[in-house]
């Protein structure tokens, strides 16, 4: 064993915050955050072999299982385990038929099987194939306050802001483009969430003519953070992703999406959204 397998309460707090940063933290980042976390004791490599990476979730259930210690205190780890549904997701779960899609009721089934939290989640439980997506705020969460306050509704009990496609990978778009890096230039989320935050957009490639804009590093590390602390996503793996999209706009009219949304309600907040992400 290079490292060890108990810990103090106080250890285990440490622990777990620098796993989330880890795993928000763009790929040059994590290889400093994975030394903090050797530093204070903690090998992964002592109890799983895979190489895929770990979460939280996979450091808890460590300590449920008993492989980790902690002592100095009553620390009562998190009872709830991945959904075996969703961990079926990203190794079997093919697109859905097309005669499957056309039933929105049934469309909405899938999506509820298949949660991503940001916070917990490996990303290896999204497809990792074309597919839809709804992303909504947490029970406790707020988009940024403006001065135009947007009419959300509900799936799941928790309130819709965005939808969106993936016409390649759900995983690569969904996850990597939106949750992780300095991806607002590619990102119409993030774009979108930045400029409500006030953000400055600066120019996202070396020509500045291309007119394509982005955020700060230190605004994208910020806007990270708060996605994953306070997004929830859900996914269907499906060829047929474009019906699909205009029938998600359609009933859940998320005030994110600007394109194919016509929706009378909410549209001074889309129009104040818009005048926001073409300023410079």
């Amino acid at each position: 064993m290079k490292g060890q397998n108990t810990f103090t309460t106080s250890q285990i707090d440490q622990i777990k915050k620098l796993i989330a940063d880890k795993v928000r933290a763009t790929p040059d980042k994590q290889k400093g955050i994975r030394g903090k976390i050797r530093e204070l004791g903690f090998h992964y490599s002592d109890f799983s072999s895979k190489k895929d990476g770990y979460t939280v979730a996979d450091f808890e259930a460590l300590i449920r299982s008993g492989q980790i210690k902690v002592v100095g205190g009553n620390y009562i780890p998190s009872t709830t385990p991945i959904p075996k549904t969703i961990t079926k997701v990203a190794t079997t779960v093919k697109p859905i038929a097309t005669t499957v899609s056309s039933d929105f009721n049934s469309i909405l089934k899938f999506f509820k099987q298949n949660r991503f939290d940001p916070r917990t989640d490996n990303e290896k439980i999204i497809a990792d194939s074309s597919g839809n997506y709804i992303l909504c705020l947490r029970t406790t969460s707020k988009l940024p306050n403006v001065s135009v306050k947007p009419t959300l509704t509900i799936f799941e009990g928790l309130q819709v802001i965005y939808t969106g496609i993936a016409g390649g990978s759900l995983r690569s778009r969904d996850y990597r483009q939106h949750f992780k890096g300095n991806n607002a230039g590619r990102s119409t989320l993030r774009k979108s969430l930045g400029v409500l935050f006030g953000y400055k957009q600066i120019p996202r490639d070396k020509d500045p003519n291309t007119g394509k804009t982005k955020f700060g590093n230190t605004d994208e590390q910020e806007l990270t953070n708060w996605m994953c602390d306070n997004l929830i996503m859900f996914f269907l793996p499906t060829s047929n992703y474009d019906s699909v999209e205009i029938k998600l706009i359609n009933h859940f009219n998320p005030p994110l999406n600007l394109k194919d949304n016509h929706n009378s309600i909410n549209a001074d907040f889309r129009q104040l959204l818009s005048s926001l992400r073409s300023k410079r």
